[in-house]
């Protein structure tokens, strides 16, 4: 996650209260069906993802 001005060609654009999340293609995939929220004494919050047992990143 990183904090952008604007995305890049192919990034899927979602729009809230003015506020613009630049998703690329494969982090739109794995955020599917999921939720993100902010607080301030926790930050970025992610609930819902998608597990899979081989998603190729990390050594789930």
């Amino acid at each position: 996650m990183d904090i952008a001005k604007e995305g890049v060609e192919g990034d899927s654009t979602l729009e809230k209260d003015g506020l613009n999340v630049y998703l690329d293609p494969q982090a739109n995939a794995m955020l599917t069906n999921s939720k993100i929220d902010f607080n301030d004494r926790q930050g970025f919050a992610i609930t819902g993802l998608e597990q899979s047992s081989s998603c190729g990143s990390c050594k789930c």
